[in-house]
């Protein structure tokens, strides 16, 4: 998906290489030459052309004249105290700032990567909601948080595992972004990331669900659920209104069914609202129709919201109700919360430049 900015230069991190073949020969480049600036940027991730060294100075500065390289500006960096999981403040070429967290396990690295600046669905119990929504982001901005945290991996030996679509905004709804993210990491030309280690998780956008039910059956996907009563789903998840959770449910059963693979159901644990007996037995029942894992993940604060952590006690009750309903179910184990990096906290704002939030 070509790029270009106002003057008509074209991004070049967020082609792929197919792209960048017929736009280089079309240039009057030559065919290896794509192939030589594609390694640089998506294998030895180096971002500027002054240090393509095996393209002659006249090609580099051929490239200067038609293309441009994205800007994702390093700004404040935050460690939880269990150090599991870390924060990113990015500053984008606009001046717009994202977040990105990764999270460790046993030596295994996931990062949880925004796809928007806001987000448009508005669920009540979460920070990103109270952003503005302003804009989504490119392929290539999405590209340059993966590259950014796995050049910082990799100054410890160490190499990303997994890449969630779990971050700031709603990723079905900048669909094509997304997708040319995945699938330019997946390239054998750059980091060969298997689309098995990538989850996508959306709010419930059918449509969006319809086509990736068509067109990608490796990804991984997630589905943010937290109940499965249309008027408690409403009520914290306006996107309901459009699709209830049944019309949902036949979506799902047809990506299932099309392509084999385990659905992700992600359910917050809000006290006095979606964590009863009566909850747990229904939610059970909708999800007789799947091959699933459901994580059960206790509400984290966010500023100004009322809603209410449940108790130890009551988000293991709630897990043993649903793993005696045979529900492959896990129970997660709150991370980040200090550094408000966990489920629902990101909220990119000023504050952070200076390394605090309030």
């Amino acid at each position: 998906m070509i790029k270009k900015d106002k003057d008509g230069k074209i991004d070049i991190i967020g082609m792929n290489l197919e792209e960048m073949v017929t736009t280089f020969v079309d240039l009057g480049l030559k065919k290896f030459n794509a192939t030589q600036v594609f390694d640089w940027i998506h294998n030895k991730m180096i971002f500027n052309f002054d240090e393509f060294s095996n393209i002659s100075k006249k090609d580099r500065e051929f490239l200067k004249e038609h293309f441009y390289i994205a800007q994702l500006t390093f700004k404040t960096h935050q460690i939880s105290d269990d150090k599991d999981t870390e924060k990113f403040l990015f500053e984008l070429s606009d001046h717009r700032l994202i977040e990105s967290v990764l999270i460790s396990h046993k030596n295994r690295h996931t990062l949880c990567v925004s796809s928007q600046i806001g987000c448009l669905i508005g669920c009540d119990f979460c920070a990103t909601a109270t952003m503005t929504y302003e804009r989504n982001l490119s392929a290539s901005e999405i590209l340059l948080q993966f590259y950014y945290v796995q050049k910082y991996l990799s100054e410890r030996g160490e190499k990303l595992g997994n890449v969630v679509y779990m971050g700031m905004g709603e990723p079905f709804l900048n669909y094509d972004s997304v997708i040319e993210s995945i699938n330019i990491l997946n390239s054998p030309k750059g980091q060969n990331f298997s689309k098995r280690n990538f989850t996508v998780s959306t709010s419930g956008i059918v449509t969006g669900i319809e086509k990736f039910t068509e067109n990608e059956s490796q990804v991984n996907l997630a589905i943010s659920l937290h109940s499965v009563r249309d008027d408690r789903r409403t009520e914290i998840m306006p996107i309901n209104k459009r699709w209830g959770v049944q019309e949902l449910k036949k979506a799902l059963i047809n990506y299932q069914k099309k392509t084999k693979n385990r659905i992700t159901f992600e359910y917050i644990l809000i006290d006095d609202f979606n964590c009863e007996y009566s909850d747990a037995f229904e939610l059970a029942d909708y999800l007789r129709s799947f091959s699933c894992l459901v994580n059960l993940i206790p509400y984290n604060p966010v500023k100004g919201k009322i809603y209410k952590t449940p108790s130890k006690s009551k988000q293991r009750e709630f897990y043993k109700l649903l793993k005696d309903k045979n529900i492959n179910v896990t129970l997660r184990e709150t991370k980040g919360q200090d550094i408000a990096a966990a489920c629902g906290q990101l909220k990119a704002k000023k504050e952070m430049e200076n390394g605090t939030e309030n």
